[in-house]
């Protein structure tokens, strides 16, 4: 039962360390808080223009690019711990401005590759500035009909 719950305290710290690696490629710090007997998990993010240095703990206060962001942070943080040979994310840029979207596509592409395995992702949006190569294949599809 030790190692277990020593395991299970060096996952959640894990988890935490990656997400936040995740949210400073956007200048954003933040933490998971596990709470196994509680069964509980939370979210805390502190935006870089944040004077007050206070953690927005409910991310209802986060605007919708910000939630959208920190979102795809905690999955990062979380696919990073388990192996998938393919992996799928649908419209995960939802709510991001222009800067927000490449960071996240930039990102995501990059943590792909680093991984070795192969993702499909699924946006409404511009994916002009994605470079196809060798391991990125680019689909978009026509335009709906009126």
């Amino acid at each position: 039962m030790r190692k277990f719950q020593t395991n299970a305290t060096n996952l959640k710290h894990q988890l935490s360390w990656k997400f936040n690696g995740h949210l400073k490629k956007k200048g954003i710090s933040g933490v998971i808080k596990v709470d196994y007997e509680q069964k509980t998990l939370s979210i805390e993010v502190q935006m870089p223009q944040d004077a007050s240095n206070r953690a927005v703990r409910d991310t209802r206060g986060l605007s919708g690019g910000e939630r959208s962001f920190s979102t795809l942070c905690f999955a990062l943080a979380l696919h990073e711990m388990t192996e998938s040979p393919f992996r799928a994310m649908d419209e995960f840029d939802v709510f991001m401005d222009a800067v927000s979207r490449k960071i996240s596509m930039d990102t995501l592409i990059d943590f792909a590759e680093a991984q070795g395995s192969q993702w499909i992702l699924i946006t409404p949006h511009d994916t002009s500035l994605v470079k196809a190569g060798n391991r990125v294949k680019k689909m978009q599809m026509a335009a709906p009909r009126s």
